[in-house]
């Protein structure tokens, strides 16, 4: 079976090259050096052969950029069944019929950690009013107004397309659940979001390539889901998507919920890029 490593930074390694041990500046062989990576530096060892894989990682030191990475690796590959291997003290084993399953699976037993990243989501909450005529934001507000809260699909997505170019991202709340889930992921947001945030149908807001980005995000989810109100906000984020440098991103983003539709409740959230965003203290702000 083929084996490839993903690394702290999302990035793609052959198990076999001599690439990752110049990089780390060790002389262990490709075996040794897998088993040193997954237990020591937070790596994941993946293997596939028609259809099936084998996945390799210690839960207590795995990287969340390693995970994202993994996720979207799957979700290109067909996938028959998987061999979760997790080292716990002993190496512990399951074997899944689904790659969903098997996502599942690794998200309920990795914690990713977040630690660190407080400074890095900046939001500044602003009154509605502010949106003026004509503007992107405020026509579709203005349509979620003359649907009375429902989700007119037709109406809505023809102010999203013209309007919005497509920047938006459509979340499904489910019954007895505390989790809000990716339903449809609009096709403006962007290079990075495009390859990435495709993959997250079906996945939990959490569960993004960038897990405390989208903790974060998901806490403005799930109040506006309670209080049943639109949220304007202007935001200053720092993210990191797997194999790129981190990156800031300034946008305005508006969401708004509507009524139950069946079992589940909808939360659409839309954006529009603006440079000139700040949220940030600057060195001469620091030093006055």
């Amino acid at each position: 079976m083929h084996t490839v490593l993903f690394d702290d930074m999302g990035d793609v390694w052959d198990a076999k090259s001599r690439s990752l041990a110049e990089v780390l500046g060790a002389s262990l062989s490709a075996d040794e050096l897998t088993k040193y990576v997954v237990r020591n530096l937070g790596f994941i060892a993946a293997a596939e052969n028609d259809g099936s894989v084998s996945l390799r990682l210690r839960p207590a030191v795995v990287s969340g950029t390693a995970l994202g990475a993994l996720i979207y690796w799957l979700h290109d590959r067909p996938v028959a069944r998987v061999l979760l291997s997790f080292l716990e003290g002993d190496w512990m084993h399951e074997l899944v019929a689904s790659r969903d399953e098997a996502i599942r699976r690794l998200l309920a037993r990795v914690a990713p950690r977040t630690e660190g990243r407080e400074g890095d989501f900046l939001k500044q909450q602003l009154p509605l009013h502010v949106l003026q005529a004509n503007t992107p934001l405020r026509a579709l507000l203005d349509a979620w107004a003359d649907c009375r809260g429902r989700y007119d699909r037709e109406r809505l997505h023809s102010v999203i397309q013209q309007a919005l170019n497509g920047r938006f991202v459509l979340f499904e709340a489910l019954p007895g659940s505390s989790s809000v889930y990716v339903k449809e992921v609009g096709k403006g947001l962007g290079q990075s979001g495009n390859y990435w945030l495709s993959r997250t149908k079906g996945l939990r807001v959490e569960d993004q390539p960038d897990y405390a980005y989208g903790k974060w995000v998901a806490q403005v989810y799930r109040e506006v889901l309670d209080t049943r109100n639109p949220a304007l906000d202007n935001v200053d984020a720092v993210v990191n998507f797997p194999q790129q440098p981190r990156k800031c991103y300034r946008y305005r983003r508006l969401v708004l919920p509507f009524e139950q539709v069946g079992n589940s409740t909808l939360v659409l959230s839309a954006t529009v890029i603006d440079p000139h965003i700040s949220l940030r203290v600057q060195p001469s702000q620091e030093a006055s």
